[in-house]
């Protein structure tokens, strides 16, 4: 869950990497042509008037020139006449890399990742140190095939080891892979040896709390709050790391630094999810309800349905069971076919929670328990060979005949005992709970001899079990005086 929305909150994060050296435009050719460049829209022929001017004599076979003023007309999408000037350069120099780069930019404008690729690959064929070439390449792939982005990169690396942006290129990569743990190594050796900037302290950060190194990624953060101190991103990492660490109160002053602008469109489902947990720790549970119903609100899809799974849990833990069931059962029908046996298991244990709460009709604890036996009946059958259908079905009509005048419990405590006695490791406190049920159930039988039978086992496990011990004695002094009766 957590990883899968922390990618799109971090898909704002650009690559960074130091170019390689190509052949720069002087400085007052490149302000012409950016002063042109901004006429283009308004009257493409005079500007293009202006561009022809420029490459006049010695200027005309000048390639850093050329591209610029390419470039200049794709960055106002106008691709078919950046693609003439790309024409151009390579005209003047069929091996010249800048040109091959930049035939590749217009290819990749133009979305063809395949034809951009190859442009990059020739570029590098001229220039093996073209390392724009190899960051372009691999960043046109990262989102088709990321296994070519890394490849490229490795070859940048190995041919470079000095160029330690490199690793940060291969983090990201890893990143978008999902591959949290590579990204992170490959991020330790650039931030260990490279000059960090605020986005990398945001990367960073990141993959430090998805690799559950939340006190790591608590210091980046404080480094980077350094230098933006109103850094929505690392804001929120801190208080998801506060509240990982434990540090409850430090996390919801956080909370409350993150949750200053309540107009904020950029507030997401986890950020309420997150402060919810911290004020159910801190024990403010009607603050925590508010935000776990917000986070809810927020997933009104229903793309992460462990948030109604976890704001089950925590109207559980404050025994509001009928809430609980509620939420849970949103849970349940969002995952649908892909809930577990355990997820079912659940269901019903909350129902049978519910129908022992003091408080209700005696209807509602019938519709609670009619319930609960529903779900355990169901978990018997899709896994017969495990105690715990049985066993809870044992107790939910248990509950439901408290007298036990009916017996209803029994055959359900006798399939549980049945599959705990074959195993040696089971729980001695179930198996007890199950035949301390059928001793009482076949003494109120007047059956003592089947009775007796259940309290002496109970004593094998627990030789001191005083239940078992009193029922015993009670069985002996009938059975004394229905003899002396006799006599």
């Amino acid at each position: 869950m957590k990883k899968r929305f922390l990618c799109v909150a971090c898909c704002c994060m650009l690559f960074s990497a130091s170019l390689s050296a190509q052949d720069v435009l002087n400085a007052e050719l490149a302000q012409r042509v950016d002063n042109i460049a901004k006429t283009i829209k308004s009257d493409e022929k005079s500007a293009a008037k202006e561009f022809d001017g420029l490459l006049k004599g010695k200027n005309k076979k000048n390639i850093p020139l050329l591209v610029a003023i390419g470039q200049a007309y794709l960055e106002n999408d106008m691709p078919a006449e950046a693609q003439a000037y790309a024409d151009r350069a390579l005209k003047v120099d069929s091996k010249s890399s800048q040109a091959y780069l930049f035939m590749g930019d217009v290819a990749l404008a133009g979305k063809n990742v395949g034809k951009a690729c190859g442009y990059y690959e020739q570029a590098i064929l001229f220039d093996a140190d073209c390392s724009e070439a190899y960051y372009k390449y691999a960043r046109a792939y990262i989102g088709v095939n990321p296994q070519l982005s890394i490849d490229m990169l490795t070859r940048l690396k190995t041919n470079h080891p000095e160029n330690i942006d490199v690793d940060r290129e291969l983090a990201n990569v890893y990143y978008t892979m999902g591959n949290y743990s590579q990204a992170k190594s490959a991020y330790d050796d650039f931030m260990a040896q490279g000059k960090p900037g605020l986005q990398d302290y945001m990367q960073y950060s990141m993959l430090l709390y998805l690799n559950k190194d939340y006190q790591k990624s608590l210091d980046m953060t404080a480094k980077g709050l350094a230098e933006d101190a109103n850094n929505h991103l690392l804001k929120r990492l801190k208080m998801y790391d506060l509240y990982e660490l434990k540090s409850y109160k430090d996390g919801l002053a956080a909370a409350d630094a993150f949750f200053q602008d309540p107009t904020n469109p950029d507030y997401v489902y986890l950020d309420y999810l997150y402060r919810g947990r911290l004020y159910l720790a801190d024990k403010q549970t009607d603050k925590a309800m508010e935000s776990f119903n917000k986070a809810l609100e927020l997933d009104a899809k229903k793309e992460h349905p462990e948030v109604a799974k976890e704001a089950s849990e925590a109207y559980e833990s404050l025994q509001n069971y009928p809430e609980a069931i509620r939420l849970y059962q949103i849970y349940l029908d969002a995952v649908g076919d892909k809930a577990e046996i355990s997820d079912l298991f659940l269901l019903g244990r909350l129902n049978y929670m519910a129908a022992g709460m003091t408080e209700q009709t005696e209807e509602n604890k019938k519709a609670y328990l009619t319930k609960a036996d529903e779900v355990f009946a169901e978990v018997s059958q899709r896994v017969p060979d495990n105690y715990l259908g049985y066993f809870w079905r044992a107790r939910t009509n248990a509950m439901a005949d408290p007298e036990t005048v009916d017996g209803l419990a029994k055959p359900y405590y006798e399939s549980a005992l049945a599959i705990l006695e074959k195993n040696p490791n089971s729980s001695k406190s179930i198996m007890i709970e199950c035949q301390s049920y059928l001793g009482y159930y076949y003494f109120l039988q007047k059956d003592y001899d089947q009775s007796k039978i259940y309290w002496d086992k109970i004593l094998v496990l627990d030789p001191e079990n005083a239940t078992a011990k009193q029922a015993l004695e009670g069985l002996n002094s009938m059975k004394k005086a229905a003899a002396q009766k006799a006599n």
